[in-house]
């Protein structure tokens, strides 16, 4: 198992760059049989939700502990191996107010991650501030700005353009090192278990 402590965070940051894109029903696979030996993982989604009850996904990121990852979900077709590692124990999912991305999950690939840190309501537990969104929360802990201009972007269109493929890493990018910060204090604060 790859402790949160031997995370390259200088080395997730800088895949955000150009991102590993994963694109068949392969190397799916084989990334999430290299993900389970994770103790964390960073996890989130872009959709469409324009004339649809539901959602539809239209990018998954994952942040592991050396780089960002970008799945297509319009090429892949064999979601077992990922449901597998949504539902892995031993891996903790980190997402930032996860309630929309929850939706993609359960509605789409039939299944919810767990367990969770939702840093979101995390950073609330720690004392910051509850309701922070994702820009506010890493300006607080990491004095970093994260840029959200392509917030509404198409994310059905492929390619996607080079400003997508970096917003969509950079939101899963700072996950790693916001979960150990946020898990230090939850455990300093005797409130890991809330």
């Amino acid at each position: 198992m790859i402790e949160l402590e031997d995370y390259d965070h200088e080395a997730i940051l800088a895949s955000v760059e150009n991102p590993y894109w994963v694109v068949d029903d392969e190397e799916l696979a084989k990334r999430c049989s290299e993900w389970a030996e994770c103790s964390i993982i960073g996890l989130d989604t872009e959709f469409i939700r324009t004339d649809t009850y539901y959602p539809i996904p239209g990018l998954i990121q994952i942040s592991d502990h050396r780089c960002c990852y970008l799945i297509d979900p319009l090429s892949i077709k064999a979601w077992d191996p990922f449901r597998a590692l949504l539902k892995n124990p031993a891996v903790i999912k980190v997402l930032h107010s996860p309630g929309e991305d929850l939706e993609v999950f359960r509605h789409s690939y039939s299944v919810m991650p767990t367990p969770m840190l939702d840093t979101q309501l995390a950073a609330g537990f720690v004392g910051w501030g509850y309701s922070l969104g994702l820009q506010r929360l890493l300006r607080h802990a990491l004095d970093v700005e994260l840029a959200k201009g392509e917030t509404r972007s198409n994310w059905l269109q492929r390619p996607l353009t080079s400003d997508q493929e970096h917003y969509a890493a950079m939101d899963v990018a700072y996950l790693p090192k916001l979960a150990e910060i946020l898990l230090n204090q939850l455990e300093s604060l005797d409130r890991l278990s809330w």
